[in-house]
């Protein structure tokens, strides 16, 4: 009885779907899961720096999920030659795309060694998708210019 209940309500939530109008569910761009692949900056003297991450640093990936939520997990290059998780601090937090087009991050970092914590809040000056929204660019305007982070879509 139960199984027949079940495949009831799949049915009907199908037609409910299939009758429902001709609008379509826009997903933001930002849902997924993206790794690091290259960071730009300054050197002290103003020239720009371009630094590609190693094969190891792009194990390390940022997922937002369409709840709102993100999770960052870090990979660093071990002394020995090995590909290891950073797992002395934890970093987590919300996303949320503001009505000017901007995307506030508020998250929370954990040190595992000190146990402490700390919150912050960061509003980039933009964000942009390129490449048929696979490649995000999370971008600071410096007095130099602008730095980023460059991330490619996973999934």
């Amino acid at each position: 009885m139960k199984q027949i209940n079940f495949i009831s309500s799949v049915f009907i939530f199908l037609v409910a779907i299939s009758c429902s109008t001709n609008d379509t569910i826009t997903i933001n761009p930002i849902v997924g899961t993206w790794k690091p692949i290259k960071e730009s900056g300054f050197a002290a003297n103003g020239s720009p720096e371009v630094f590609e991450k190693t094969p190891c640093e792009q194990t390390s990936r940022f997922t937002f999920a369409t709840n709102g939520n993100f999770t960052y997990t870090e990979f660093d290059d071990d002394e020995g030659g090995g590909c290891v998780p950073d797992e002395s601090y934890i970093l987590d937090g919300t996303w949320v795309k503001l009505t000017t087009g901007r995307y506030e991050f508020s998250f929370t970092y954990f040190n595992s060694n000190t146990q402490q914590s700390e919150s912050d809040s960061q509003i980039p000056d933009k964000v942009t998708f390129l490449n048929d929204n696979t490649t995000m660019r999370i971008i600071e305007q410096e007095d130099e210019g602008e730095s980023y982070l460059e991330l490619v879509r996973v999934n």
